[in-house]
């Protein structure tokens, strides 16, 4: 539990009792507990138990939300106890979470469970980049916005999980600045809301940014992640789980 605190920054009760019973659950099960789903029965479990250990004795912090249920984050004392060298300083630690972006960071958490505890996907979260390049024959350092998720393959893929929809300019920049990106194979965008992945592509044939593919998160979640990511360019897809996929994720 600590560990996967320390790869996805918070996570959400249901996602922590998934971990928890990872290996007792159906796969559909375990799908929903990721996507932070929980039962009344959940909570007499010897699992819910621990993490109200693991809270009480300040490995982790607990965050409470007026219309979300309880969210956790790794403490200073937990981070301690995952690495042998000392910190100095904290700075990973997060003291507080928004309300504002809670629904958005247990969804993205919820993906990348997926990926990585059940279709073992080299998936992670990502941070802004300062990367030195060369334009107009001079070399500059230059910053490179994070992705939702990364997907480290030979080929890297770029996941954004989009639960509201933004104006046509700034899909502009967004997608001008993969382009500017060294080593993404593709962009996958995952939408929350009726007709999403449809208006993603739309955008993306109308930006010329061929490397932008879509799926609804409702699918992904239905499908266990073995949904198909259809592509701006209409004969392309991107299958990252299933049977049609490869270990490293599939592009077609």
């Amino acid at each position: 539990m600590l560990m996967a605190l320390e790869t996805w920054g918070v996570l959400g009760i249901g996602q922590l009792v998934g971990l928890g019973l990872e290996g007792t659950l159906a796969e559909a099960e375990l799908v929903e507990r990721f996507f932070n789903k929980m039962d009344r029965d959940d909570y007499e479990l010897g699992v819910a138990r621990r993490i109200h250990a693991l809270e009480s004795a300040g490995y982790i912090h607990g965050h409470a939300f007026l219309r979300q249920p309880k969210a956790f984050t790794l403490s200073a004392r937990g981070f301690a106890e995952l690495s042998d060298e000392p910190r100095e300083r904290q700075a990973d630690v997060r003291y507080e979470v928004s309300e504002a972006l809670i629904r958005h960071d247990l969804k993205l958490s919820a993906v990348g469970l997926v990926l990585t505890e059940i279709h073992r996907q080299p998936a992670r979260r990502e941070h802004p980049q300062i990367v030195w390049v060369k334009s107009g024959g001079r070399q500059h350092f230059s910053r490179y916005n994070a992705a939702d998720l990364v997907i480290d393959t030979p080929e890297p893929k770029a996941i954004e999980v989009e639960l509201t929809q933004k104006s046509r300019r700034r899909y502009e920049g967004i997608f001008d600045a993969y382009r500017r990106r060294p080593r993404t194979g593709a962009v996958l965008y995952l939408t929350g809301w009726p007709g999403g992945a449809a208006m993603i592509l739309k955008n993306a044939r109308e930006q010329r940014a061929p490397f932008i593919y879509a799926c609804a998160l409702d699918e992904f979640r239905r499908t266990a992640g073995r949904c198909v990511f259809r592509g701006a360019v209409e004969s392309r897809t991107v299958v990252l789980a299933g049977a049609d996929a490869d270990p490293a994720g599939a592009t077609r």
